[in-house]
């Protein structure tokens, strides 16, 4: 394990069975109002995942958004509405894509090799979308889908030869409403490949 000079990052190794529990990190200004807004998930059968992260967990349907080949559901803690979920934590996005119903999801998002499907994303939401991709970068990460683009081989969802979203027995054209949406976030790979979707805290 590398060396670290930072106190909330003690360097290991760490001791078997014991917590480290280290000093929290000063406050950044730059980061201040960052948020771990939600996770994004792709689901079966809605009826299914509604009861169990709703009636099991007490989550509630903030809003459901059909976005043509597929459906998001958006859950979250009973005092959460739309017009706060940019400021929200403890968020959950469930896709449903129909298209999806012979794939075996366990988690990941590339659709060449789909045994690695069923997690989407972590998501931030933040004041600024295009300083936090230019904070990205300086630390040497990559924007995999950046401000302004709205291609479908960027939503991480399955596309026929002619790069169209798979619906059930047909390709079906990504709503302009949900088009118009995803041109304000922006994508970001972690270190281990995992997407990290990054919101404005309002959406336009």
């Amino acid at each position: 394990m590398p060396s670290s000079n930072d106190p909330n990052y003690p360097p290991g190794p760490y001791t078997p069975g014991q917590h480290v529990i280290p000093p929290p990190r000063p406050t950044s200004p730059a980061t201040a109002e960052y948020r771990l807004n939600h996770l994004m998930l792709r689901i079966k059968n809605p009826d299914a995942s509604l009861k169990f992260y709703n009636d099991c967990f007490g989550l509630h349907v903030v809003f459901i958004f059909n976005a043509g080949p597929w459906t998001i559901y958006y859950l979250g803690p009973r005092d959460v509405s739309i017009s706060c979920l940019g400021t929200s934590k403890g968020l959950l996005e469930l896709y449903h894509i129909p298209a999806d119903s012979e794939l075996a999801y366990t988690s990941g998002n590339d659709y060449n090799n789909p045994t690695g499907l069923g997690f989407g994303h972590i998501g931030f939401t933040v004041p600024d979308v295009a300083a936090a991709l230019e904070r990205a970068k300086s630390f040497g990460f990559e924007v995999i889908k950046p401000l302004g683009e709205a291609e479908e081989k960027t939503m991480a969802v399955p596309l026929d030869g002619e790069k169209q979203v798979k619906c059930v027995g047909e390709s079906v054209a990504v709503d302009e409403g949900y088009k118009h949406i995803f041109r304000q976030l922006a994508f970001v790979r972690d270190p281990d490949g995992y997407l990290v979707e990054v919101v404005p805290q309002v959406v336009q």
